[in-house]
């Protein structure tokens, strides 16, 4: 799997598990849906998944598709607010990504890190783990945070389009995968030549099967 289709994929992930949330969406260990990327070939192949690890984990993202409409159907209800929609939205993510990292190993869960900092590139650095690790300033999470927010206004707009029929869904992916490029550029430009390899080490070695 090429640098670009995973981007893509991963960039349905993301937008799947946030499309209808705001600026209100916080900074998070793991974006998007950790069931979804776990179900890349490459990636299942290179954790060496068993076939009982498999299903649980497509029980896991079949109950995020069904929890994620029933919140969207009750958020068309005039008595919710957006606020509202978000946090359970937020409660019902991090509860299905806990399942579906429980699922893992001790080993393969180390790997499972290793593989969405490749995957992600240095968008990766908007998780306050990542943060931490490299060490950050300040001054590089404020400018790290700007970007990250103007981020979120891009996937709400872009996921906007979609609903709105202006956008086909090859569109939505093609933009959002291009975006998640340039954000990756332009954070590595925030970060030390130190803090670029030690990214690098975060990212283990390159993912089996891709």
């Amino acid at each position: 799997m090429t640098f670009k289709k995973s981007l893509a994929v991963l960039a349905l992930a993301l937008a799947a598990a946030v499309a209808p949330l705001q600026a209100t969406t916080r900074a998070t260990d793991y974006p998007g849906s950790v069931s979804i990327l776990l179900d890349l070939p490459a990636v299942r192949s290179d954790l060496g998944l068993s076939s009982k690890q498999k299903s649980q984990l497509k029980t896991i993202r079949k109950e995020l598709a069904a929890k994620t409409k029933a919140i969207l159907q009750k958020n068309k209800s005039p008595q919710s607010s957006v606020l509202t929609t978000d946090q359970r939205l937020f409660g019902m993510i991090d509860l299905n990504n806990a399942e579906a990292l429980a699922v893992l190993t001790p080993d393969q869960l180390n790997r499972f890190h290793e593989i969405q900092n490749r995957m992600l590139g240095y968008t990766m650095v908007f998780a306050p783990k990542v943060q931490k690790q490299l060490r950050l300033s300040k001054s590089q999470i404020g400018k790290i945070e700007k970007i990250r927010v103007r981020g979120l206004e891009f996937v709400a707009q872009a996921n906007r389009s979609f609903e709105e029929g202006t956008m086909n869904h090859d569109k939505r992916l093609e933009v959002l995968r291009d975006y998640r490029i340039d954000q990756s550029s332009e954070i590595k430009k925030i970060l030390t030549p130190g803090q670029t390899e030690s990214f690098a080490k975060l990212c283990g070695k390159p993912v089996k099967g891709s």
